[in-house]
Formats: C-alpha cells, structure tokens, sequence
C-alpha cells in the first residue's frame, strides 16, 4: 500500500532540512510567482486556500524544472482588526496568538508540500518588515500625497475605530452595521491621515490596458476609478487612519501648535500594552499610554500619533519585501544599490493568483503604492502585477458557500490525515478549470485517494523491453502536459495523466526511462508520491530533474478518415496519410471500389474537398 502519512512525513522533512525550494541565483531567466498573503487566523486554512497555492506551486516547479530561478514566497498579513478584537475578548496580546496562528499556517503549508522559500517569509507586524512601511509613508507626505484633513469617516463607536468602506454593511433598514459584529456606524467628522490617491487616477487608468488581467477585473478597476456614465471622478482619497492598537504606528508627532514632526529614526514601534481597550475618547488605545505618548525635545513637548495604519499598508508592498528579505531575516534597504539590483531581476511578479475579493482594493492600493515608488526611482517597473488570475470559490457539499453556520465547513487537516497531501492537491486541481466556481465531493477525492495508489502500483510493470504504444503516449502526455500548463488548464493534463496510467495498465509495460518522465509531470501536482517514487527507481530528487522533452516522430499519429460522397450520399471513406495534398486527396478517392462504381461512365462535373472533413464529387 502507498502509505501517504508515512511518505509525505519524510520527504516534508526532507525539503526543509534540505532548503529544497531556496530561491536562486543562477539563471537569465526569472519567473515571480505569487500567492496573495493570507490573514493567520486562528481557524487555519481552509480548503479555499491551497486551490491557488497549489496553482501558484505547479508553474514554479515548472519553471524550476525549465531553469528558471524562481521566487516562491509567502508570508503574513497580521495586522488588523480581527486580532486586535480577539485579544480584547480575552485578555490576550494579540502578537501571542498571532504568531501562534503563524506556526500553525506554516505547519499544514509545508504538509501540502508547497515550494516555499521560507528563507524569504515576510510578517507585516515584524518592526523589521513595517521600518520600510513607514518610510514608504513619509515619502508620500514629502511629496503632498499624505494629509491630514477633516473628513467625514465611519464611526463604530462599539468597536472604537473608524472602518473602511468595505467594511461597513447595511442592515435590513438600511442603516450602516460594521461587517464585525453588526454594530451601528455613523458618519463622524474626524481629523485623518488621507492618501491623494485620486492624483494617480490617470495613471492608474491608463496603467490596466497593458496587463495580462482578466477583462472582468480589468473593467472592475477601471469603473472603481472613473463612473463608467459620465467619465467624472469615482475614485475617493483614501482615508488612511484607524483607531486600533493593532497596526503601524504613523512615524510623526505634533506640539501644540499642531505642528508636525517626521520621526526618521525607523522603525517607530508599538509599546508594549497589557490592556488594549478603546481609549473612550474616539482615539485609539495608544491614546491610554502617558508614558509611550509624550516626549520632550529642546523645551518642546511632543504627543506621537495615536492612529495607526489600515491592514492595507503593510498588503500594498509586502511582494516587494519578498525581494528584499536576506537568509538571515534582515532585509535590503528599499533605497540600498542591493536593493536596486533585486528589483531589476525579480519585477515585474509574472504570475499572481489569489480570490476575487481583492478584485479592486488591493490591487489599486498596491498598483497606486508601486506608481509612487516608480516616480521616486525605487522600483524600475510602473505596474507591479503583469498576470493576475483569481481563482474560483470552492462551494460546501451541499452546493452552498462553505461556512460555519451552515455546517459545510471542509478542513484540509482532516483531507490530509485520511488521504495525503498529494490528494488534496491533485483533486483540487482536478474539480475544473482553475477560475471556475466548484462544489466539493468526497466521493471525487476518494477517487483521486484510488488513483494515486494506482500510479505507486504501476511500478509492478516495469520491464526492460520498450514498448512502442508506451513511449507513444509518454510523448503525447509531455506534449499536451506543456501546452497545457503553459495555459494554466491543470484540471486537462491530469486527465491526460490518468490516460498514460490506463496505457501502463493495459500494456502491462513501461520502460523505467517512461516511468521517470511521468513522474517529474506528476511531481508538479503530487510532489510526495513522485518523489518517492523516483528514489526507488534511484533517480535524484525531482528538483535536479530537467523538464521532459518529447519527440514528435515517436508519437502514434491518430489516423483521419473522411467520407466520400457522390452527389451528397456518402459511398466510401478515405483514410488521410501526411505525404498527401489535394489532388492525391480527390484521386484516390476516385479509387476506393464503391466510389468508383459510382462514377465510372458519368461526367464528373464538380469536386469539392473540405479541408480534413468531406470529399464530395458532383456528377452528372
């Protein structure tokens, strides 16, 4: 029996022992391949995520497998509200259990065996990672793009903070509720940071023509920043304040006369605080905090900001701190020539896939980030992401949207332990195309749990006689596995694997050579068996491997038989050989018995050949 716990065990081991996936340095060729960060929530992952992790994992295996160096990184979107209302639930910092969620992020990542560099793992609540967060922001202030304004916000008194747009629902009357919670918000006039993102309304405009995005998402973006009915402004500054405990401490501080002080010293970190309540005065926590609050210099006193940033920061540049990262957990200076050096290999991220949700905000948050920074001579791109695809919602058993309450709640954990990582993998790749909506079964991944164990089977057939219906379709697979992959349709080159594998079967055959090369395909989505497998066939593991090549002469030509019509009836079919052109075409099916019968002492008036698909001649 293939033994899944036993294997994937060893070989998740193996990779991390190994540094199996670090990131290279060898190549002309790069490819970014990029998964958007998830929030580390207490709940774990859910099946929802490795659909486009698994994506993301089978173009870098095959661009490593291609010799590309590749950058596969992931990390932590950890600020934020949800932890900051978790920790005031119960008493706890929310840093404790945030990187105790991390851990356990991490843990069933590597147990689905995804090709991380986790030498390059980047957390936005590491004061090392958000140092760059808050220079970003200085810059923009330097350059009039960050005020301080009295604007109109969204209150929630019972959660103490100002929300964002999105994060405000209408209840049943029609009156504003936080999406947390349901509690009333009201509109409040508040003194908040504000980013003039609306001074890059053009530009941001005009950058979505040239980019490999859906057409949906593109017209998204476009009609979030002009109103597609009078081509006025739709786009609003972006209120940039919250009043949380739980984000990037602005770096300024203000006398009082409200003058303004840059703090240059970075990174400006947050005091370490026992009770994180609301302040009670609209202010944040930060507000309770005397000692953190105040400073003196030269006479004057001085009162830090008591906002902190949005969960948007730290997302709108964290793929640029994948780049930036060093083994030793520091990073390159933003500014530094390294830095510089970094960018121009990596940049633009070739290939970014993550869920709709992000349709508009992130990725106009990021894209607007990325412009600032390429005026400021930082990145040598203007648009961050060349091709984005947004992956399709996995649905519960019972056709509904996987949740809690509905009790249709799918735990990769559970998958895991009962059918192996590889399953999971392959099944999720296998419900359909890649941006399609699908309903989950178990039945479909006890199916795929069978076939697996059917591939470790096949090893019975090994033989030192080539067969030549195998080598045919071990060429066909490779060829129709590149073509596929290349266009991101996982769900067919499975398909066409599990064909190669009724080959083997029905042949009772397969040459080790043919056998290999299967399983450097399969590594791509089933990394665990096919790793396994290739030390039995003493092969080196897949990463030494080279991607297969196929050769066109070795595979078995389907043959094309057209029918032959007189008068529109059919009276014969003809078989198409590749050495024949028209003429040959129309005279040797003048000569198959029947036809001819039909013909001979009539005047052929007419012949009409369809290219591959009917010969009809017209006689009279």
């Amino acid at each position: 029996m293939f033994n899944h716990k036993k294997i994937e065990k060893k070989w998740a081991k193996y990779w991390d022992e190994n540094k199996t996936f670090k990131t290279t340095d060898k190549s002309d060729k790069k490819y970014y391949v990029l998964d958007m960060f998830p929030y580390p929530s207490g709940s774990g992952l859910h099946v929802g995520h490795p659909e486009g992790y698994t994506a993301t994992d089978i173009v870098a295996r095959y661009k490593r497998l291609n010799g590309f160096d590749v950058l596969h990184p992931i990390g932590w979107d950890a600020f934020g509200l949800p932890a900051e209302q978790y920790a005031i639930k119960t008493g706890n910092h929310p840093n404790k259990f945030t990187i105790k969620n991390i851990n356990n992020f991490r843990r069933q990542l590597k147990e689905l065996g995804f090709s991380f560099d986790y030498d390059k793992e980047v957390n936005t609540t590491d004061p090392k990672f958000f140092k760059t967060t808050q220079w970003i922001f200085i810059q923009m202030y330097k350059k009039g793009l960050a005020k301080i304004k009295e604007v109109n916000v969204n209150w929630c008194q019972e959660l103490g903070t100002v929300l964002a747009n999105e994060e405000v629902l209408k209840d049943e009357n029609g009156n504003g509720v936080s999406e947390r919670g349901g509690f009333k918000v009201i509109q409040k006039p508040m003194k908040q940071w504000v980013l003039k993102i609306t001074d890059y309304a053009q530009k941001l405009y005009d950058g979505i023509n040239d980019l490999d995005w859906p057409s949906s998402l593109k017209s998204l973006q476009k009609n979030w920043i002009f109103s597609p009915e009078d081509g006025s402004l739709h786009l609003r500054d972006w209120v940039f304040s919250r009043q949380r405990y739980w984000g990037e401490p602005f770096p300024f501080a203000f006398n009082e006369k409200d003058e303004i002080m840059i703090m240059e010293n970075l990174p400006l970190e947050l005091p370490e605080m026992d009770e994180i309540k609301p302040s009670g005065t609209g202010e944040s926590p930060l507000a309770n905090n005397k000692e953190w609050l105040y400073f003196d210099l030269k006479g004057t006193t001085w009162r830090k900001d008591t906002n902190t940033m949005p969960q948007w920061a730290g997302s709108s540049w964290y793929y640029l701190a994948y780049i930036l990262k060093n083994d030793d957990g520091s990073y390159f200076d933003i500014t530094s020539k390294e830095a510089k050096e970094r960018f121009e290999k990596w940049l633009p991220v070739d290939l970014y896939i993550g869920g709709q949700e992000h349709a508009v905000l992130h990725l106009l948050y990021a894209r607007f980030w990325h412009k600032v920074l390429f005026d400021l001579g930082i990145v040598n791109t203007e648009e961050p992401f060349q091709k984005i695809i947004n992956q399709g919602m996995i649905l519960g058993p019972d056709m509904k949207k996987m949740s809690k309450s509905k009790g249709n709640v799918i735990n990769p954990d559970d998958i895991i332990i009962e059918f192996g990582g590889d399953t999971l993998r392959l099944y999720e790749m296998f419900m359909g195309p890649l941006e399609e909506t699908k309903p989950w079964s178990e039945q479909g991944v006890k199916g795929i749990r069978k076939w697996l164990q059917r591939v470790y089977d096949s090893k019975q057939f090994i033989s030192e006689e080539k067969n030549i219906s195998i080598i045919s379709s071990i060429n066909n697979l490779i060829k129709n596995a590149t073509k596929d992959i290349e266009k991101l349709k996982f769900n067919t080159v499975i398909s066409k694997m599990m064909v190669f594998i009724n080959d083997v079967y029905k042949n009772k055959n397969i040459d080790k050579d043919s056998l290999e090369k299967f399983l450097v395909i399969l590594s791509l989505f089933a990394p665990f068996i096919a790793e396994e497998m290739l030390s039995e066939l003493n092969k080196n593991d897949v990463f030494k491997q080279e991607w297969p090549a196929y050769n066109e002469d070795l595979i078995k030509k389907e043959n094309i038989i057209i029918p032959v019509q007189i008068n529109g009836k059919t009276r014969g079919k003809l078989i198409l050989e590749d050495w024949m052109k028209e003429d040959d075409i129309i005279s040797h099916a003048k000569k198959i018995p029947n036809v001819k019968n039909f013909i001979d002492g009539k005047k052929i008036i007419k012949e009409i050949y369809i290219l591959k698909k009917i010969i009809n001649l017209v006689v009279k």
